[in-house]
Formats: C-alpha cells, sequence, structure tokens
C-alpha cells in the first residue's frame, strides 16, 4: 500500500499486448520503479487495476486538497496580520515610534519594535504578554484583540499625561527605553484619569460594576481604561451599580463583567477580562459560569478562551436556559447583543 500512497506518479501497463490472453499488468513508476502483479482472470485483473488506479487518484486528490488547506490558511494569516496593521497606529512602536514594528503585546493590545520588545518582557506576564507576529502563531482570538485595539487607544490611555516628559526616539539608548516603559506601564506615570461615574452609572458604583457596565455599552476604550485603573481585587469583587430599581427591573444583569462579555459572546473583552485577572470560575446568582453563558450564546471563541484559562468544562446549557438574546440599554432603553463583527474590524 505504501507504493500506491506515495508521491511519484506511477502507470499501470499490461505485460504483453495481448490482453485477453494476458493476466500480468505491471505498475511503472515516474522514477523507473516497476512492480509486476498477476491475476487469475482478467475479470481480477480489471479490479485489480481499477481499484489501485482509484488508490492512486484519491492519494494526488489528497495531496492537493492538503496543499489548498495550506494555501487557505497562509492566505488567512495574511489577512489577519494585514488586519492588525490596519489598526490605528500600528504603523509605529507604541513606545518609541520606530516604524513598521513586528512584535506586540498581547495584554496591552500594543505593537512594538524588537528593541522595545525585550524591555516588555522583562516587564512581567501580569504587565505585558510578549509576541512575535512573524514567529509566533496567534490565535484568532489573539489577532482580534490587536486588531481591535491598536497603538493609537493604547496611548490615548497610557500617554494621556506625558507633559515635560520625553519619549524616547527609534535611535534611544536601552535605558532611555527601561526607563519611559516602566514609568509608562510599571508606575503608570502617564496613564489617563479615571473620570467621575456618569449619572446613569449613579455615586456609588463599584469599579466591578463600572467594568461591567462598560462591557454592557460595548464600550472598548472605556473598558481598557477601567482595566488600567483596576487591581484583580477589584475586577472580583461584586459588582455593586446604584441605579433606580425602575432600571434594575428592565434589566437582567450579569454577575460580573466576564458574564456579560461571554453573554454576548465578545472574544475581545472576554480574552482582556481573562488577561486582567477575572476569575474564571466565579458563578452568578443563577449559579451559572462565563462558560455556561458562552455556551448558550453560541460564543466557541469566547468558550476556547476560558477553557485555556482554566475555566471548568461543564455540560451545554438547554436552549433558552440563559439570557443571551437583548438586553436594555441604560441610556436609550434598547441594547443589541452583538457579534464580535460589529467592533469592525473583521
Amino acid at each position: 500500500s505504501s507504493n500506491i500512497h506515495g508521491k511519484t506518479r506511477r502507470r499501470l501497463l499490461p505485460v504483453s499486448d495481448s490482453e485477453e490472453d494476458n493476466f500480468d499488468f505491471l505498475v511503472v513508476s515516474s522514477t523507473g520503479q516497476t512492480w509486476h502483479f498477476e491475476a487469475q482472470s482478467v475479470e481480477e485483473r480489471d479490479s485489480w487495476v481499477q481499484a489501485i488506479e482509484s488508490q492512486i487518484l484519491a492519494s494526488l486528490q489528497l495531496c492537493e486538497s492538503s496543499k489548498n488547506k495550506d494555501r487557505k490558511n497562509s492566505q488567512s494569516e495574511a489577512v489577519a496580520l494585514q488586519a492588525i496593521r490596519n489598526a490605528k497606529g500600528n504603523n509605529f512602536c507604541v513606545d518609541c515610534d520606530a516604524p513598521n514594528p513586528t512584535w506586540a503585546s498581547l495584554n496591552l493590545g500594543a505593537l512594538i519594535c524588537i528593541e522595545c520588545s525585550g524591555i516588555h518582557r522583562n516587564l512581567g506576564t501580569h504587565l505585558s504578554r510578549v509576541r512575535s507576529l512573524a514567529l509566533d502563531d496567534l490565535p484568532r482570538e489573539l489577532t482580534l484583540v490587536l486588531s481591535a485595539i491598536g497603538n493609537h487607544m493604547v496611548n490615548s490611555i497610557w500617554e494621556a499625561r506625558t507633559i515635560g516628559h520625553r519619549k524616547p526616539a527609534p535611535d534611544a539608548t536601552r535605558e532611555e527605553r527601561e526607563s519611559w516603559i516602566r514609568a509608562k506601564y510599571e508606575q503608570k506615570l502617564f496613564v489617563a484619569p479615571l473620570p467621575p461615574p456618569t449619572p446613569s452609572e449613579g455615586p456609588d458604583i463599584s469599579m466591578s460594576g463600572r467594568l461591567l457596565l462598560a462591557v454592557m455599552e460595548r464600550n472598548l476604550p472605556k473598558l481598557l481604561l477601567l482595566l488600567a485603573h483596576c487591581t484583580k481585587e477589584d475586577i472580583n469583587a461584586p459588582p455593586f451599580l446604584s441605579l433606580p430599581s425602575r432600571s434594575l427591573l428592565a434589566l437582567r444583569l450579569p454577575g460580573s463583567a466576564l458574564h456579560a462579555a461571554c453573554q454576548q459572546a465578545d472574544v475581545v473583552m472576554t480574552q482582556l477580562l481573562v488577561w486582567y485577572g477575572c476569575d474564571v470560575r466565579h458563578r452568578d446568582a443563577q449559579g451559572q459560569t462565563a462558560l455556561a453563558l458562552a455556551q448558550g450564546a453560541g460564543g466557541q471563541e469566547c468558550i476556547d478562551v476560558l477553557l485555556q484559562h482554566g475555566c471548568p468544562s461543564e455540560p451545554a446549557p438547554a436552549l433558552g436556559a440563559t439570557n443571551c438574546n437583548k438586553f436594555t440599554n441604560l441610556k436609550s432603553g434598547m441594547y443589541r447583543a452583538r457579534s464580535i463583527k460589529d467592533y469592525g474590524y473583521y
């Protein structure tokens, strides 16, 4: 069978010119190798020839299918990388403005140059998860995060207050880069201030409550700003919202920001919340994990993220067991649960 499945081309030839009297046949490869077979009858010979030819054809089709699959995967990766590069500000390093950065800080959603990437690695993964766009395989959920954010959005948060400070240039020394990067992300010296709660949020809303509402509003810049000011304890505290009881009746609030992200099948916000320390095992008032809500919403990418980060697997809920179709918007009274395509980056 190994002869049939090989990549070399083969021909099947009768041994003599008289087909009716001859029960033998040869398999001849393009490299000159031959295999001699002898059957007991014309019917048996023809049956063997047909079977071998069918197997050779199937093998060739399999090779072609594999090539097409590799080609499609390569094209898909190229499209994903181009989407990342098209995000606003991604043509320059987020920290030194070097052109065409080829590295990424995943949880920051930023592209960085190779010189700055070494310093980011030294910050630790709790501050910056570094990957290469060229050398590392980036799953779809990671490319979606990077294409959704972009360096412009990142620096609107992390470089909002840089007056009196000089940003390093592309030819800066390692010491200059390290001083800037640590001040920016470790000490948070330039981060945008957190605005006071809005009237609709109420004066006593907790940080976890603000995170929850940011997710429900699908406000990615607001979520990133809140995460920049959050501790892990803030994220996992029970969300307290000082909303009028009338609004609470109109809203069936998810148990946490992560529950809300999964209920909306929003893989970008789900991934960000998990990276910033959201407890994937937390259950809401109905006893459901974020995984159950992701399953109910059909959010396979959210499911994959949760399972990768230690959320225990559990049977998918029955259809209708989770409230996944619509929310009530705090401002307009209508909120539509959206797919990741509503971000406009795919």
